[in-house]
């Protein structure tokens, strides 16, 4: 039996928003999904616009010419799978001046939100938010974690896997409003504040470490210091927090490991470890290992990507984002411990938790899903609870793609399905 032939194909990670666009398939001359009239335009003859000579005159000529054999043009798309809302993903709040910042892969922004907001849960129409920042001059690509500064009245975003940098924005941004950026080692995730030391903290997933700039930092600033290496026992962290009331710092890690990452002379290969916490002091710099560390079966960490401190009543939550819930653990816990209480449940409407996030003044945990929901509990609430608020980025009956970050796709010719990793 002959392969399929395959006539044209292609796909964009738009820069609108995170997209998968396929061109016209064509299998053994049979075309693949529905034929619309975009696809019967789509101008294979078409040549492409002459580029301008950057080389000896004979050597661009040859290149020019293969240029000019290749089709493209202005090839509309013949069918697009896309989300046109915001997923959000991180949360930061500021209970003193009453917002909470909250990270969105999907469309590169950020969305502001008055932590008094009114949000119904009855309500299935996007809650109104504050600002949302969004477009070019923000930098913001891939933004995950989210840090703020309540002194100087301003937030900051990491940029995850393509973005390499932190944006900082004052709380008056809105729109396309251009970021003061600061350039960071690539995988950062997570972001904390301090104002007794009057700097930033930023997790980076791939040559796990924490990072530590000057609040202030910009463009190529240097770091400060860094907490790295084996004795550290972390591995891919992302979720960070800064507790300065017991001069701690706090990761959630995932347990990808692999010192190559940073050591090329390293040929070992890398490591799996179970997800943990670990707790560090907040001056620590180098190969320390953890003050304490909470890892182990009883746990039921599984991908935590998020973790708030409640320093009035000792409390760590964190967002498990496989788990689907979030887990709560007394903060001075450590090694095999089971969680204190696990919220979650089809009526809690936790669903894949990206971020989390605890408010004070209000007593209030929130939550962010993979998605177009986060949800407003008590502190206390366990169990499968209903939550008493939840803020929609989306109409409630808006689907979502569940797209992280596509870089690739294939087609299953034997199911025919297309297959998008994240």
């Amino acid at each position: 039996m002959s392969k399929p032939r395959l006539a044209v194909a292609c796909s964009l990670a738009a820069i609108g928003y995170l997209a998968v666009t396929m061109c016209h398939l064509r299998w053994n001359g049979l075309a693949m999904g529905q034929t619309a009239p975009a696809a019967e335009q789509l101008q294979l003859g078409a040549k492409v616009p002459a580029i301008p000579q950057i080389a000896a005159p004979v050597e661009s000529a040859k290149f020019q010419k293969i240029v000019d054999s290749i089709p493209g043009g202005p090839i509309q798309p013949c069918m697009e799978l896309a989300d046109p809302y915001p997923e959000f993903n991180s949360i930061a709040i500021d209970p003193k001046n009453g917002l909470a910042v909250l990270s969105d892969t999907n469309l590169k922004s950020a969305l502001v939100y008055p932590l008094g907001v009114k949000a119904d849960p009855a309500d299935r129409m996007p809650t109104r938010y504050r600002a949302w920042i969004k477009g070019p001059a923000t930098w913001l690509s891939f933004a995950t974690g989210v840090g703020i500064d309540p002194v100087r009245h301003e937030f900051y975003v990491a940029e995850n896997d393509y973005g390499d940098d932190i944006a900082r924005f004052p709380y008056t941004a809105e729109g396309n409003y251009p970021a003061q950026v600061l350039a960071i080692p690539h995988g950062a995730y997570g972001l904390a504040v301090s104002q007794k030391y009057r700097q930033l903290a930023i997790s980076i997933e791939h040559t796990p470490q924490i990072i530590f700039y000057r609040l202030d930092a910009t463009q190529v600033d240097p770091p400060l210091r860094s907490i790295r290496g084996e004795r550290t026992k972390l591995a891919d962290p992302h979720g960070i927090f800064w507790e300065e009331k017991n001069g701690e710092i706090y990761t959630v890690n995932h347990g990808n490991w692999n010192r190559g990452n940073w050591d090329p002379d390293d040929n070992r290969g890398g490591r799996y470890y179970p997800p943990s916490i670990t707790v560090y002091a907040d001056d620590a710099k180098g190969n320390v290992p953890p003050r304490r560390m909470i890892q182990g079966n009883l746990t039921q960490l599984n991908w935590p990507s998020a973790i708030a401190v409640d320093n009035r009543h000792d409390e760590i939550f964190v967002a498990n984002t496989v788990g689907n819930n979030v887990l709560v653990f007394a903060r001075t816990g450590v090694g095999n411990v089971a969680p204190i209480r696990v919220l979650g449940g089809a009526r809690s409407l936790i669903d894949h938790p990206m971020g989390v996030a605890y408010d004070p003044a209000r007593d209030e945990l929130w939550v962010a899903n993979f998605g177009h929901t986060a949800e407003i509990f008590p502190r206390t609430a366990t169990g499968d609870v209903s939550p008493s608020r939840v803020i929609r980025n989306a109409p409630a009956d808006a689907g979502h793609t569940d797209f992280g970050n596509p870089m690739a796709l294939a087609y299953d010719s034997r199911r025919d399905e297309i297959l998008v990793p994240n």
